[in-house]
């Protein structure tokens, strides 16, 4: 099986909205265009600047998937974490090594009562995913040990990846190397363990829903990620609400889960760092960033000055 990196993001309309906002909290179907590192002078990057009275961190919206020629990354990001003195992530990525990822998915993802997702799926969504997984060359009899999410997602993964994306070239990895070669401190909010929860802890319908529409729309992935990236580059925070949020929202219960309640979790543990005078750098999915109830308006409610940069 090949390598499952589960995170962090309205490709179009219709269903494409609804996966692009049920995926993007795990996987943050982000990858810009080559050529990234270059920006104009009216342009701002998906990264703010947190200030108190006594101190400020930066808060950044990553991206989990990335291509070699999107580096450097704009000159605003590379400031922000050469000033920073510590790097926290949704989850200490020197910790949840690409390995003991995958050993936690699969812990998680494999049916243990000898159900197969055959069984666990209507027919219309099985042979829409042999025939999906035909069309990457997978043979879906591997994959029936698998629940529905990982399936999704290993799918979607073997997309991007077919088309030149990998979760190695990804913002935070790329941090995170940096941070260790440099001997910067890291962290995390929250445990490997709890993050791939969150897909497991879906309903078996909602895990279904998820499957079927990310198979129905996998082959326009491309597309939509060239259009989103393009507003994420300049730091369009409008677009990026309306196409990462959209379609999780026609979803509450999911919407709360994944987003909103994390957005709470997080927000004192971000004041802390602020409260202790470190220089952090945070970095966290870019959907948790946009909107009423993102960790940018819950700052600013707090009466901190949040300035994008």
């Amino acid at each position: 099986m090949r390598k499952i990196t589960v995170g962090r993001e309205h490709f179009g309309r219709g269903r494409l909205r609804r996966i692009a906002g049920i995926l993007s909290a795990f996987l943050l179907l982000l990858a810009p265009l080559a050529g990234s590192g270059q920006t104009s002078a009216q342009e701002k990057s998906f990264l703010w600047k947190v200030r108190s009275e006594k101190n400020s961190i930066y808060v950044l919206g990553s991206i989990h998937f990335l291509n070699k020629e999107s580096y450097p990354l704009k000159k605003s990001i590379e400031q922000a974490f050469d000033a920073a003195s510590k790097l926290v992530l949704e989850i200490d990525l020197q910790s949840a090594t690409p390995e003991k990822t995958q050993q936690v998915t699969l812990e998680k993802g494999l049916f243990r009562d000898g159900t197969t997702l055959q069984q666990s799926v209507d027919k219309e969504t099985y042979d829409l995913t042999e025939r999906r997984a035909r069309e990457l060359g997978i043979d879906l009899r591997a994959m029936n040990p698998l629940k529905p999410w990982l399936v999704a997602l290993t799918l979607t993964t073997m997309k991007l990846q077919k088309l030149g994306f990998d979760p190695d070239y990804g913002v935070d990895r790329y941090l995170t190397e940096r941070a260790k070669r440099g001997g910067k401190s890291t962290g995390g909010l929250e445990l490997l363990e709890f993050q791939i929860g969150l897909l497991d802890g879906l309903s078996r319908r909602d895990q279904e829903m998820m499957l079927r529409e990310t198979l129905k729309e996998l082959d326009q992935l491309d597309k939509g990620v060239e259009q989103l990236v393009q507003f994420w580059m300049k730091g369009d925070v409008v677009s990026v609400e309306a196409w990462l949020l959209a379609g999780m929202r026609e979803y509450p219960e999911v919407y709360e889960k994944v987003i909103v309640d994390r957005n709470r979790r997080w927000l004192p543990q971000i004041e802390n760092l602020i409260a202790q005078g470190e220089n952090a750098m945070v970095i966290v999915g870019a959907a948790h960033l946009v909107g009423r109830e993102g960790v940018i308006e819950l700052l600013k409610q707090r009466g901190y000055t949040v300035e994008q940069l």
